[in-house]
């Protein structure tokens, strides 16, 4: 049903009550379906962005619907021009930031102070760099009202045997949801799996 390696998609979906009609924006989309932190939302009639350096996946997108692939550099993009000329909502539901050691820079083209994000999980690699790009990326969207739900998630996949290595971290708007459910969630160093379970809780 979801097809994030470490529950990107899971996390988004819940927290956001399984959405209809929803938009996202994935950048450092990989293949269309596999590991991808969006296909799961073709479910719920979500529209989109993916953003791709990687031409071999380019196939792959040919059936995704309602998506706006686009095989470039995505230091390189315009993202207000883009957000403006596909009719974007000035809110939009869920932001994945997935381009390695770029992410800062690419977190920087976004035009945050346009656009809101009710949700976003953007990589920083602590486990390999320490407070490196992390630290850059918790000013900026601090500083934009954002707050930090599930800070240094750990890498939870088939294969990877590091223990406990920090690799990303979960944002949320705050305003776009109950302080209950925020507070419900909020983690801190911990695997996908145990955060999905607070939903349950």
């Amino acid at each position: 049903m979801f097809y994030s390696d470490a529950k990107q998609d899971q996390f988004a979906a819940n927290i956001l009550g399984f959405k209809q009609n929803g938009y996202y924006v994935d950048i450092g989309s990989c293949n269309s379906m596999i590991s991808n932190n969006t296909y799961f939302f073709q479910n719920l009639n979500w529209k989109g962005m993916c953003v791709e350096i990687e031409s071999s996946y380019n196939d792959s997108y040919k059936n995704r619907k309602d998506c706006l692939y686009l095989n470039a550099d995505a230091t390189k993009l315009n993202y207000k021009e883009l957000f403006e000329e596909n009719n974007y909502p000035n809110i939009i539901d869920y932001l994945s930031l997935d381009v390695d050691t770029l992410s800062l820079t690419v977190l920087k083209k976004i035009p945050l102070n346009d656009y809101k994000f009710r949700v976003i999980t953007i990589e920083h690699d602590a486990y390999l760099y320490g407070e490196k790009y992390q630290k850059e990326q918790r000013n900026i969207l601090s500083s934009n009202g954002y707050e930090l739900i599930c800070s240094n998630v750990f890498v939870q996949q088939p294969g990877f045997d590091r223990p406990k290595c920090a690799f990303e971290d979960w944002w949320c708007y705050p305003d776009e949801f109950s302080r209950e459910l925020l507070d419900r969630i909020k983690t801190e160093s911990v695997y996908p799996s145990n955060i999905i379970d607070k939903f349950n809780d």
